[in-house]
């Protein structure tokens, strides 16, 4: 007889970012959703009902606008927002900067306030809450151990880390949350909040994390994040 995994992840990409919305869930129980982008959130919630494993908590790995576009909407629906208290202004002013978006981003309410060490239940397994700041001061990320999975928002994505353009960014602070994640096993899977997943070991540049200074000196601005780019 096949055993169940323990909890099922599932990606839904959307808004004009392409940020990825992730489904956890623990099967014919609950699901928790992690990031709302614009739209994509609504096929997770349809899919996670039609599993019979509703929504009961969505979960904001930080608070720029492209992972919290329909945040508000949930509000609506009564359903249970969780996020760090150190990215608040942005869940109150989501357009803040962002005042050229073809589309009007509401205010999101914040109903449970997350901190470093947080443990959250799901089904009859927990997701461990990791605050990792950086790329902005609230950011999180979320271990489920009993998949070895690890949803890094933008902290860390495959190939590079999240960008540092903005006034909430501290590079120093984003290289120490690297150095954190690249303590995990190689095989820890990590899920980010752009773009496809990848492997602890895959992204080699992680060991660049064991001296935080050398890894900001790689760091070079790009396009939409920093990313190191080879020898000194």
């Amino acid at each position: 007889m096949a055993v169940e995994p323990a909890l099922e992840v599932r990606r839904f990409v959307g808004g004009p970012l392409l940020t990825v919305c992730y489904a956890l869930t623990a099967p014919k129980r609950e699901t928790f959703l992690i990031d709302i982008p614009r739209d994509a959130w609504r096929d997770a919630l349809e899919l996670a009902d039609e599993l019979g494993a509703p929504v009961t908590l969505v979960i904001a790995t930080h608070g720029h606008w492209d992972h919290i576009t329909d945040l508000s909407e949930i509000n609506a629906l009564g359903i249970p927002v969780a996020a760090h208290p150190a990215d608040k202004e942005m869940f109150d002013d989501p357009m803040g900067r962002q005042a050229g978006q073809p589309f009007v981003i509401e205010p999101a309410t914040i109903d449970q306030l997350l901190a470093d060490g947080d443990r959250l239940a799901i089904g009859d397994e927990e997701l461990h809450v990791l605050h990792t700041p950086g790329h902005t001061r609230g950011g999180i990320s979320l271990w489920a151990p009993a998949i070895d999975a690890l949803f890094t928002g933008d902290t860390v994505l495959k190939g590079g880390a999240g960008y540092l353009e903005q006034e909430e960014s501290s590079a120093e602070a984003l290289a120490a949350s690297v150095r954190r994640i690249a303590g995990f096993p190689e095989a820890t899977t990590l899920y980010p909040g752009h773009g496809a997943p990848t492997t602890v070991g895959e992204e080699t540049w992680l060991a660049d994390a064991a001296e935080p200074e050398l890894l900001i000196k790689h760091w070079r601005s790009g396009s939409q994040r920093w990313t190191p780019r080879g020898p000194l």
